[in-house]
């Protein structure tokens, strides 16, 4: 009888493909954290979990008017297009349809956590995320005060004057968040609206001082008045309370040794509160109102006479608040591989070791004087640059939206934000 071979074959296992859906958190935010904003974006785009990864903050951009240069023409189809500068890569990045839903009236008068405070051509106040494209409805305007009766829109436009507008956190992260504004003139009110809550409408939180600025900390309000004084709001409780009212004068400005180098009328000074490594700092600005034509170099403007108009920033100064002994102090060190952010923007500072793109110990800023930058037609938002506090050496920006003396609409500090 035949013997009966039997081969057994063996079964090679198939390899699982491994489902990259299902990286964990932890190491998504591991890779996120390596990329830039824009490697960030094509990231979120992959699958629904990579979308939703988190990411840390990133390098601020500096949005601008589009290379069109004519947002104002309402028959452009370029009038949504903003144009975005990365300083992490260099390179000018183009979102086509920004503000897309906006008329070319449209107004931003704020930037704060990623998203843009807009002020549509009726006077309305929105959130933008240009990057999401989301937008975020604010409560209309019309409860402010003095803006009852038969108004036309042309007078709406003039008594709702917006000079800054912040948020105490990312509407992307918390739904319950506030919007605070400076709005108005002589003096300049503080107006607040808490979103989520049922019935959110804008509501007065102090008419009594001509205010320069105002940031978020922890759920606090400090707001600054041109006299020098602070004062802090706790936003924990259904209407926010005051709790510190500083109403001490410069006592230290005047020793400050840039200040005494400059006279009154040839130059003026911008202030700004800005939170660092857990201080609050006073910022001062100091702007020449009258520039040479030597000076300036080639510009776009008539040269009818030995002086004109478009001004530049020449120093900063800054003092550190001390709540304890009530007053602002000299800042006698550097800002400790820090940068700051200022301009139209809620005031940033940045760890540089974080983003070795940035210089340490300078103050990137933008035009933020908006009296002119509204009312005046041949020169505004052209004072951008970098103030290096070491060297007291101004740079400015070489793009090409800064060959002239007018960018409209002018230049923000946006930090990109992916939600």
């Amino acid at each position: 009888m035949a013997k009966l071979n039997v081969y057994h074959r063996r079964h090679k296992k198939k390899r699982r493909s491994p489902n990259w859906s299902e990286l964990q958190p932890e190491l998504l935010r591991l890779i996120t954290n390596n990329l830039s904003f824009v490697n960030v974006l094509q990231f979120k785009a992959v699958c629904s979990s990579w979308k939703h990864a988190d990411s840390s903050s990133h390098t601020p951009w500096l949005m601008l008017p589009s290379s069109s240069s004519r947002e104002n023409d309402q028959n452009n189809p370029d009038s949504a297009a903003r144009c975005f500068y990365s300083l992490e890569e260099q390179k000018v990045y183009t979102i086509k349809n920004a503000f897309q839903g906006f008329d070319h009236e449209a107004r931003c008068v704020g930037s704060s956590h990623g998203w843009l405070v807009i002020m549509d051509s009726n006077g309305n106040p929105h959130l933008l995320n240009p990057f999401s494209r989301r937008q975020i409805q604010l409560p209309l305007i019309w409860p402010f005060p003095r803006l009852t009766g038969d108004l036309s829109l042309e007078s709406l436009r003039m008594c709702v004057s917006i000079a800054k507008a912040v948020l105490s956190s990312d509407p992307s992260r918390d739904n319950n968040f506030a919007v605070v504004v400076i709005y108005d003139s002589l003096p300049s009110k503080l107006s607040f609206c808490k979103h989520g809550e049922e019935d959110s409408r804008w509501t007065v939180l102090n008419v009594r001082r001509e205010y320069c600025d105002i940031i978020f900390h922890n759920e606090r309000l400090f707001a600054l008045a041109g006299d020098g004084s602070v004062e802090v709001w706790d936003f924990n409780n259904s209407f926010p309370i005051k709790t510190i009212d500083l109403r001490q004068p410069f006592a230290e400005i005047g020793n400050v040794d840039i200040v005494k180098d400059f006279s009154r009328g040839i130059h003026s000074t911008q202030t700004y509160l800005v939170e660092s490594l857990g201080e609050i700092l006073f910022v001062g600005r100091i702007i020449e109102n009258f520039v040479k034509h030597e000076d300036i170099g080639k510009g776009d403007l008539p040269r009818e006479s030995d002086y004109i108009c478009p001004y530049r920033t020449l120093h900063f100064y800054i003092l550190k608040l001390n709540i304890t002994a009530k007053k602002w102090e000299k800042v006698e060190s550097s800002l400790r591989n820090r940068a700051l952010f200022l301009g139209g923007n809620q005031s940033m500072s940045v760890f540089t070791r974080d983003f070795p793109e940035l210089e340490e110990n300078s103050i990137y800023f933008t035009d933020d004087r908006w009296e002119e930058i509204n009312y005046v037609e041949d020169y505004g938002g052209h004072d951008v640059g970098v103030y290096n506090l070491g060297n007291k050496i101004v740079k400015t920006l070489v793009l090409d939206q800064f060959n002239k003396w007018r960018v409209d609409p002018p230049p923000f500090w946006i930090v990109p934000n992916p939600w």
